[in-house]
């Protein structure tokens, strides 16, 4: 039977002690929401041309709008994740505080170079973020935003998802963590579109 979010914390703590284990439980819990996410993206917006042709025949403007805000979530969830430490005094729930709360030399060596590999992998997502979503940057909104952010590919999003869930699990593994096993959502995307596509045919 799996464990419970609470018997997980504690298990995290045990292992790890207080600080580490609590914030690496937390951080864990952040990935695996925004990789559900992403993957309920791709289901109904990456499937190929038939699965959009099929969406914009049931309510285009509807998805339209969905897609945009899944995108967007995505841009500014990973950005949160890589956001340093602390800001204007504030302290963020983010990769970047690992590496302070790691004392064995290699293990910390390690986080740290891992910790660079997630923040320069979603570095696409800040420019968005920090030029089209969280702000409103005059230029990049009068040359029209398409032109002049980074053109973002699925494989981006993925790569950026397999170092965040990299460097948690490399930690887990060194005290002594089961690896994550996703399960998947019998009520989610997947669902709605076997509904969609029967009520079409």
């Amino acid at each position: 039977m799996p464990l419970t979010d609470d018997e997980l914390r504690t298990e995290y703590v045990g292992k790890m002690g207080s600080d580490l284990g609590q914030l690496c439980h937390e951080l864990r819990n952040e990935v695996n929401w925004l990789r559900h996410k992403w993957a309920e993206f791709q289901e109904l917006f990456d499937r190929g041309a038939e699965r959009i042709e099929l969406l914009n025949t049931v309510a285009s403007n509807f998805f339209y709008l969905l897609q945009s805000l899944f995108f967007e979530d995505a841009m500014l969830h990973m950005c949160r994740l890589s956001d340093p430490p602390e800001v204007s005094g504030h302290a963020n729930l983010t990769m970047m505080r690992l590496p302070g709360l790691i004392s064995d030399p290699a293990l910390k060596a390690h986080v740290e170079a891992a910790a660079q590999q997630v923040r320069a992998s979603s570095g696409f997502a800040r420019e968005w973020r920090n030029k089209w979503l969280a702000h409103a940057d005059l230029a990049t909104h009068r040359s029209g935003h398409a032109s002049s952010l980074p053109k973002v590919e699925g494989q981006n999003v993925l790569e950026a998802l397999e170092a965040l869930h990299d460097l948690l699990n490399s930690i887990e593994r060194h005290y002594g963590i089961p690896p994550y096993g996703r399960i998947a959502d019998p009520w989610g995307a997947k669902a709605l579109m076997n509904y969609l596509v029967r009520a079409a045919g």
